[in-house]
């Protein structure tokens, strides 16, 4: 963690010296949180959702954005050794051609329209979208 820390204060000294844009790929939503002004969450190689940061944080639009945030221990919260929530089922294969949404297999929400292609974009309020035909339910 103390390295981690350096190498992102690092990256952010860097970012504000020389006027850069900063573009990280990680599955650490914790450095996300801290760092990210605009957050894109990917699934399957598609983009489920995009969102300034603290919108996403604040109320994710996508099923497997919320399924990842609920799996996130909330430190002084969670109990120690208690199991976290999982998203059910398995990731797709990736080879070969999916049509529809890649996560209606794992997904509460799944019904006929999510095997539509391609899956519409749903804007959500500035800035923010999602691909999911569910979206307005998910909002709910």
């Amino acid at each position: 963690m103390t390295i981690q820390a350096q190498i992102l204060a690092l990256l952010g000294e860097l970012q504000s010296d020389l006027g850069l844009s900063l573009m990280l790929i990680t599955h650490d939503l914790g450095v996300v949180a801290a760092i990210a002004d605009d957050v894109a969450v990917m699934y399957a190689g598609r983009i489920a959702e995009r969102a300034p940061a603290a919108d996403l944080f604040a109320a994710p639009r996508h099923p497997y954005t919320q399924g990842l945030l609920a799996a996130i221990p909330v430190p002084g919260v969670t109990p120690r050794g208690s199991e976290l929530p999982a998203i059910p089922g398995r990731v797709p294969g990736l080879i070969g051609t999916m049509r529809g949404c890649a996560f209606r297999d794992r997904c509460a929400l799944a019904g006929p329209g999510c095997i539509n292609d391609p899956v519409p974009r749903v804007d959500t309020g500035p800035g923010h979208f999602v691909e999911c035909v569910k979206a307005a339910e998910v909002a709910a």
